[in-house]
């Protein structure tokens, strides 16, 4: 009930859970626990300007939001950064950020404040927790952003949940009719289903937040890849890699950074006033980072080359195989060129060899005087041979046999001689 039809840059996660703790509310009869006291936004470390973000952040948060979800007023946030840019105590200024977004209202304004403020003194975004979404475009226009290694940052994106209870409220009986003018003007009206005009017009407000969002973190030159910027999350290691965070081990660091980068000593002492035996230090701390910035850089370029090495050798393993599956390919094509040789080959035997059957045929039939085919043998036909000889046999007259004997091939003659032998 509490979470409708608003725009929000926040993770899902986060989102879902808001919504738990509303169903939670309302079944335990819209009791309002009682809420402690809090600690300030802003306070003040040895001239640094800490300003707490903590939570879901969320313009003008009712009584609900507060208590229930923990929101964070982004006016009072801007209020608070406001005030540290004012104030001369105050020589450098860090987020201490563990939100995983908010609402599109009040966080574009609260970005500007954040870049106004940087302008003017140094601003410096951390996170040991979360820094997602609308946290993130919040901390991208800061001069420097930090997260400790298990940090979760990014969530670029952004979404809005509407909740279509047209089939429960039908379960229960109950019909929602909704009288307005204009087509948008009823959209997400409780009890009725969006049309297809009001979701494409989500949608553009939305691929127009995203943006704006876009163009907000790559505002002060990070090198982002536009894949890590498609609404996931990034550990602090990671977050390095894809340019969206510098990595910190602990917050004291990120502190101990901005105290060196920017002289934000504590205020007891000045700059102006100290020793050169302290000038000497800070400059040999100063040093020392930079000795520390520089090898991370390189065993990031290191671990990039090592990358690149790999991926050359699996392309040059993929070339490898490339280069086997073509022969294999050639080979196949010359093995079925002398198949077809060969078959072309039988095809013309198979013509050769019908043509002399037929001419033997022939020159059977012509020598024998009958059509039927004479059933020849290397050893001869035992039956031919019973049935020429028997035929030859009945034969009495001396001349009768003569001219019969002359009408046989050498063969059959062959065959009678053999088989009376």
């Amino acid at each position: 009930m509490f979470l409708q039809n608003l725009d929000w840059l926040i993770q899902p996660e986060a989102l879902r859970s808001m919504a738990a703790a509303s169903r939670s509310f309302l079944d335990r009869g819209a009791a309002l626990p009682q809420p402690g006291q809090s600690n300030p936004l802003l306070s003040v470390e040895d001239g640094i300007g800490v300003i707490a973000i903590d939570g879901p952040m969320m313009r003008k948060p009712d009584i609900f939001a507060r208590v229930l979800f923990r929101a964070a007023d982004s006016n009072m946030i801007g209020d608070a950064i406001r005030e540290a840019g004012a104030r001369d105590d105050i020589k450098a200024v860090l987020l201490e950020i563990d939100s995983p977004g908010g609402t599109v209202a009040g966080t574009p304004e609260l970005a500007a404040t954040v870049k106004s403020v940087n302008e003017r003194k140094p601003v410096y975004a951390f996170s040991s927790g979360l820094m997602a979404s609308a946290a993130y475009w919040v901390a991208s226009q800061a001069r420097a952003v930090y997260a400790t290694p298990s940090a979760q940052v990014g969530s670029i994106g952004v979404v809005q949940a509407v909740i279509d209870d047209t089939a429960a409220l039908d379960a229960e009986g109950i019909k929602v009719e909704v009288f307005s003018v204009g087509k948008y003007k009823a959209m997400g009206a409780p009890g009725t289903p969006l049309t297809d005009d009001q979701r494409n017009l989500i949608r553009s407000n939305l691929a127009e937040i995203a943006q704006e969002f876009h163009a907000a973190v790559l505002a002060r030159g990070r090198a982002i890849p536009a894949d890590a910027m498609e609404g996931q999350t990034f550990s602090g290691r990671q977050a390095q890699r894809v340019n969206l965070a510098g990595m910190v081990p602990d917050r004291a660091e990120a502190m101990r950074r901005l105290r060196v980068y920017h002289a934000a000593v504590d205020t007891q002492s000045s700059a102006m006033n100290a020793s050169p035996e302290d000038l000497l230090a800070e400059a040999r701390t100063q040093v020392d980072t930079l000795q520390r910035d520089f090898k991370a850089q390189a065993d990031l370029l290191a671990e990039a080359s090592t990358n690149l090495d790999s991926l050359r050798g699996e392309v040059g393993l993929l070339t490898a195989d490339l280069e086997t599956l073509r022969a294999e390919r050639d080979g196949a094509k010359t093995e079925t060129t002398t198949l077809q040789t060969r078959i072309s080959g039988l095809q013309a035997s198979q013509a050769d060899f019908d043509t002399r059957v037929q001419t033997e045929v022939a020159r059977v039939v012509a020598s024998t005087g009958t059509t039927l085919p004479a059933r020849v043998t290397p050893l001869g036909d035992a039956t031919q041979a019973a049935e020429l000889h028997a035929q030859f046999a009945t034969i009495t007259d001396p001349s009768a046999q003569t001219v019969f004997w002359r009408k046989l091939t050498p063969e059959q003659q062959a065959i009678i001689l053999k088989h009376q032998a």
